[in-house]
């Protein structure tokens, strides 16, 4: 999500975004969030490396830290639970950062397939 007073500064934010996500990104959906229209959220998604699975984590949680800093980090890669990994980063939440201009919250999924 980002704090923006229009498509056109919304349209500049992905603008210095893209650029910090790996090659083949897709942008999707963009749209003021329905709870507080100064925010809008957009869906962004990018291919995972397909390297080994240890490569595939590491390389998204890098893409995360050139986002922002100060995110919250859950996964798993064990047999008794989902694999996975996802993230959660909110500005200002426990010294949260954001490396991009106007990005105030972001979450993250990947999915680790055997």
């Amino acid at each position: 999500m980002y704090r923006v007073a229009n498509r056109a500064a919304l349209d500049k934010c992905l603008a210095r975004t893209v650029p910090l996500l790996n090659d083949g990104y897709v942008v999707g959906e963009c749209k003021p969030y329905w709870k507080i229209p100064e925010l809008w959220e957009c869906a962004l998604s990018t291919p995972a490396p397909a390297e080994s699975v240890p490569e595939q984590v590491l390389a998204c949680l890098l893409i995360a830290y050139r986002l922002a800093t100060g995110w919250c980090i859950l996964g798993s890669l064990s047999a008794e639970s989902a694999n996975g990994f996802q993230g959660v980063f909110a500005l200002g939440q426990s010294g949260a950062r954001s490396n991009v201009v106007g990005l105030e919250w972001a979450s993250f999924v990947l999915l680790i397939e055997n």
